[in-house]
Order: C-alpha cells, then sequence, then structure tokens
C-alpha cells in the first residue's frame, strides 16, 4: 500500500524498478516463474505482476506464495463469498496473533489499533498480538525504515500470510494513518484484495487494472462493487486524512467471509415469548415480535470488557447487516439497529438477572443504556405496537426481562 500521490521514495517504486530488472535478466527462478505463470492463469494482467528476487507481488503490496498461486487457480465456489482472493483463512484457526515486537512508539500504538478493528467485530477468529496464549497462528510484523507504505501476502493452505512489513516513513502521517496501513496489510493475510483493483487511478491517482477473472478477485455480496476515495480501508492507496477505521462495506466484508462461530451470537426471547428482531438485519428499528429465531433475531456482540462474556459486563450489539444496536440518544427513547459504528449510545450494560456471574442459555437477563434506563419490549413484545422496543425504563420488570439464547 502506498500514499496518494506515490512518493518515489516508496516501495511500490522500488519494486516496480527492481522487477523491470527482473523481468530484463531472462529466465525466473522455478518457482517465481510458476507462480507467474499461475497468477497469468488466474487473470492477473501481466503489468501488475511484479518479482523482486525469489518474490513475486501483485497489487504492488500483496506478495503471492507459491501455495497461494496454486490455490488461485481452483474454481471459486458458487456463493461468491468490497473483493476477495480465493485463498481464504481456514475454519481451524480461531485465533491469529501478531508479533509486534518491533514496533515502538506511535507504530506500537498504531498497531494495537489496528488489532483492534478486528476484534471488536465478533468474526469467527479472535485477533491479539503477542505475547498471548491460544494462538492457531502467528504474524510476524516488520518495519522497514525506508518504506512509505506497506507490504503483506494472501493466505495459503488455510493460513495467513505469515509476515506484514511497514514502512517507517509512515511516522511523518501520524498514528491515524499507521492504523490504516496495518489495517490495511493484515486484510491483505486474510484474504482481501484492492477494493479498487480494477482502476487503481480512483485511490492513487495513476495506475491500472490488477487484474480480475472472476477467480482472483471474487465480488463479497453486501458490499459496492464500485470503489470511491475513501469508501474502504482496502483501498490501493491511502490518503494523509485516514482515520484508521473500517468503512461500513468493511465491516459487511469481513462478516461475510469470518461470520461469528456458533454459539457467538445472542439472541432475545420476550415475557410475550417473542424475539427481539433488527428488522431487515438491520438499518431500521428493533421490534420484539418475532415467534421464531432467523438470521434477524440474531445479534453478534462485541464484549468491551475483553475475555470472556461475564454479568455487567459492557457490549456492543451488532445485527446481521454488521450495523450496531443503538438506544437513541443514549437512552430514553426508540431502539434502532443503523449505526455503522459502535460508541456511546451503541453501549449496554448486559445484566444477568440469574444472580451469578457466566451467561448460559434461558437465563434471564437485561440491558441498560449509556444513561442508566433499560431496554423495554413494550407490552412484553407482540404484534403492532406491541412490538415496540424502547430504551426509557428506570427499573427492571417483566417487560424488561429477557430469556438468553446463544446461536
Amino acid at each position: 500500500m502506498s500514499p496518494t500521490p506515490m512518493s518515489s521514495k516508496s516501495l511500490i517504486f522500488a519494486i516496480a524498478a527492481s522487477s523491470v530488472l527482473s523481468w530484463g535478466c531472462g529466465e525466473q527462478p522455478a518457482p517465481a516463474q510458476e507462480i507467474v505463470d499461475n497468477l497469468i492463469q488466474a487473470g492477473f494482467p501481466s503489468n501488475d505482476i511484479q518479482v523482486v528476487g525469489e518474490r513475486v507481488y501483485v497489487g504492488r503490496d500483496a506478495e503471492v506464495t507459491l501455495e497461494a498461486s496454486r490455490e488461485m487457480l481452483k474454481a471459486a465456489d458458487s456463493s461468491e463469498e468490497q473483493y476477495r482472493t480465493t485463498n481464504l483463512v481456514g475454519a481451524a484457526v480461531t485465533k491469529v496473533c501478531v508479533n509486534g515486537s518491533a514496533f515502538t512508539g506511535v507504530f506500537s500504538t498504531a498497531l494495537d489499533l489496528a488489532i483492534q478493528n478486528y476484534t471488536e467485530r465478533s468474526l469467527r477468529f479472535t485477533m491479539a498480538r503477542t505475547p498471548s496464549t491460544g494462538c492457531s497462528f502467528t504474524i510476524q510484523a516488520n518495519i522497514d525504515p525506508n518504506m512509505n507504505g506497506g507490504v503483506a501476502g494472501f493466505p495459503a493452505n488455510g493460513l495467513p500470510f505469515g509476515s506484514i512489513t511497514i514502512g517507517g516513513r509512515l511516522s511523518q502521517y501520524g498514528v491515524d494513518v499507521i492504523e490504516h496501513v496495518i489495517t490495511h496489510e493484515l486484510g491483505h493475510t486474510i484474504g482481501f484484495r484492492h477494493s479498487d483493483f480494477y482502476n487503481r487511478t480512483i485511490s492513487c491517482g495513476t495506475g491500472g487494472n490488477e487484474g480480475d477473472a472472476g477467480v482472483g478477485a471474487i465480488h463479497i455480496p453486501g458490499t459496492p462493487t464500485t470503489a470511491s476515495v475513501g469508501g474502504s480501508i482496502m483501498n490501493s492507496c491511502f490518503r494523509s486524512a485516514e482515520t484508521g477505521e473500517f468503512t461500513g462495506s468493511d465491516v459487511t466484508a469481513l462478516l461475510a467471509l469470518y461470520p461469528p462461530a456458533a454459539g457467538s451470537r445472542l439472541s432475545f426471547r420476550t415475557a410475550t415469548g417473542n424475539f427481539l428482531v433488527a428488522e431487515n438485519g438491520g438499518g431500521t428499528f428493533v421490534g420484539a415480535d418475532r415467534t421464531a429465531i432467523g438470521d434477524w433475531e440474531r445479534f453478534g456482540y462485541v464484549d468491551l470488557n475483553g475475555g470472556e462474556l461475564l454479568n455487567n459486563d459492557l457490549i456492543n450489539l451488532r445485527a446481521a447487516n454488521g450495523q450496531f444496536v443503538v438506544a437513541e440518544n443514549g437512552g430514553g427513547g426508540v431502539v434502532n439497529a443503523n449505526r455503522a459504528t459502535a460508541q456511546g449510545w451503541e453501549t449496554f450494560r448486559f445484566i444477568n438477572l440469574e444472580g451469578r456471574s457466566r451467561f448460559q442459555a434461558g437465563d434471564r437477563v437485561a440491558l441498560q443504556a449509556s444513561n442508566g434506563q433499560y431496554v423495554v419490549a413494550e407490552n412484553g413484545g407482540g404484534g403492532n405496537a406491541s412490538g415496540a422496543v424502547n430504551a426509557n425504563r428506570s427499573a427492571i420488570g417483566a417487560w424488561e426481562t429477557f430469556v438468553l439464547f446463544f446461536q
């Protein structure tokens, strides 16, 4: 990944220059030649493939290993799981750790924030910085003092790419831009391509098509098919004004590829036996008039206290479309599910009314908004006006009590 406009001292130009020399030398080393052949067969234009020594790059910042290039030749599944490669992280990986021991100062802070971008999404896998226990795979994070951008690679054999390299010259931009670049490169390691792969001029001001063919760049349903400046953290080039945070379409893409594992989504049954629902899967109001649990009645959660979900933890609830549940004005009014990011109004205290610390299926629970008022299913839930959900009660009664289900 490189800045906009690209600096002549950036790695991008260093790679391009080196690749010209490599191509000019004639025959490539055998592994590199097979990678190049596989990439061309997978639909990548030859002018977007760069060879530096024995390493092969596409999109100017994503290294492709021999194993990854072979996986790209496999037929994409029909579910069309922004854009991804055919290479994804397998279900056996439940915790991705990042070794950032080389990161200090603003780079260390930015790495923590980038990891947080992933951990707060309740994905199928968790992400943590080392030292940490239970790591399924560890990504090595490196600093190149002469680089003004970043480099990573795509997954292979069901595992993330093994390293990211972040440019030391990014210090001129500050923590938000560094967070953006690290988050971007981590995105490559789990299978994301550039959102503007088909026209790099959108974010870079120059450049062409990185290649499609429906194999190396598969559209993720629910995300835009066209890119825009600032529209995704996976744009090819970054601006000095980046915030470092995922956009709404980025969150949708993450949840499409790596939805929460079974048991990590919550459903809430009201006093009348109906269930809370994010109407249309999110984007509008929360109701309490469903008689069965489907996708719209399941809520992902982010435990802001970290670790195991326990009594009185602060949580964010997320609808099926990735948007967050919000108590408007922090409480005192309606409850919706239409926020792209979670802040104070989207934070609830999760209370176990059974008097124990750990939650179990069937526990009676309550949700407290940031102003101290409780979420209520009006009239205990049901049809018409009885299905309204507000956050305006000062005490917990039958209508403010929900039975918890894990999905």
